[in-house]
This record gives C-alpha cells, structure tokens and sequence, in this order.
C-alpha cells in the first residue's frame, strides 16, 4: 500500500523560518535562467510549497496571498515580522567577493554542505546552482547597492527550490558546533541590516485592513 504523503501547514511554515532566519543566524542569507518560480519544502514524507511571487508581495506590501495564508495562519506577528525583515534585508559582498571566497576550499566546502540543503534538483547538490545563483546576484565592485535573498531567487537556475529541512537541521547543528569552520563565509555575506520601522507599519495596517473586512 502507498504511503500518503501528508503536508502539515504549521511544521512547513516553521521550517520555511528556519531556512530564512535560521541560515541568516550563521552569517548566511539564506538562477541564471527565469529565476525560481517556487520554494519547496521537504521533510520525510511532509512536503510543502509557497510560490516566489507570495514570498514577494509579503517582502514588499506585508500582503499574504491565499496561498502564504496557509502556512502564516500558524506564525504569530512577531514571527511573521521577523520573516518579512530577513526578507527585504540586503547582503554586501559584490561579485568579486562571491568569485574569490568561491574559488578557496573553505569556499567550495562552504558551498559543497549548503548545497545538500538547497537544490536545483532534489537527486543532486546545489553547490553549483548555488555560485551560479550568486556570481549573477551580487553587484559589481563599488556600484553594490547590496542585494537581497528574493533578488537570489529570481536569478536562480531553474523553476524550483528544494529545500531538504533534514539536510538542514543537521547543518544547522553542524555550523553552530564548529563555527570556527565558517568565519570566512560569514564575513563575506555580512548582511546589513535596512531600516524595518516603515516595513512593519505597512504589515500592521496590512493585518488592520484584512480584520475590519472580515
């Protein structure tokens, strides 16, 4: 008999955060053809997907699609908020840093273990759309105005991303015990911080709106 395969909205929408404010704990913030058009979530047999263009409008407006509604109705404001921040805050490192930290061995070991959390295709490592991703998102030397992680997914190299939540709890772990392991990594995509104050305004009045129409 087939296993059914069950998606259950509250734990997908918990490692939809992990992998935003998680990776960006470790100093990561975590396409060259029509960028990636879904992230997909997997956990054993739990699967889960929200489309780029939800992710977008929440990034941009505070608005949640129907579609994110599934998944945000199990995050309470302050997680939500927390998201939305990650979301719109900009990276420094310009495509030269990306090229030279990419091209030393804490580099490619660096990109090797994230990219058996984030795939272009979920039978392989991600290492290589990963640098691809990257090298075609950071800016060019002294004209980097920064760039943000849905600016990643719009320049990633195929219509999905498969994010394996296993893959990634166990590196999570991995990094946190050995730090030491990724100073590099988390000098070069230092993330600065934008000023969130007129984001979360918009996202109140955004959550105000939708209660009085109900």
């Amino acid at each position: 008999m087939n296993k059914i395969q069950t998606t259950r909205p509250g734990f997908i929408f918990r490692c939809l955060i992990i992998v935003g404010i998680g990776l960006s704990g470790l100093g990561i913030e975590s396409q060259s053809a029509l960028g990636a058009e879904k992230v997909k979530l997997t956990y054993g047999f739990l699967r889960g997907k929200v489309s780029v263009n939800s992710l977008e409008k929440f990034a941009a407006t505070g608005e949640i699609t129907p579609e994110f509604r599934v998944y945000s109705a199990f995050a309470d404001r302050q997680t939500l908020t927390q998201l939305r921040s990650w979301l719109n805050n900009r990276f420094e490192c310009d495509r030269l840093d990306v090229n030279k930290f990419a091209s030393t061995s804490e580099g490619q070991q660096f990109l090797q273990e994230l990219g058996t959390v984030i795939k272009a295709h979920p039978q392989q490592n991600g290492s290589v759309a990963i640098r691809s991703t990257l090298m075609a998102t950071a800016d060019v030397p002294s004209q980097s105005d920064g760039w943000t992680i849905l600016e990643a997914m719009d320049n990633f190299p195929a219509d999905d991303i498969h994010v394996n939540v296993k893959s990634l709890f166990q590196l999570q772990k991995s990094w946190s015990d050995n730090p030491q392991n990724n100073r590099a990594a988390a000098k070069i995509f230092n993330m600065r911080a934008e000023n969130t104050s007129a984001l979360n305004a918009q996202f109140s009045n955004y959550c105000l709106n939708c209660s009085n129409s109900v």
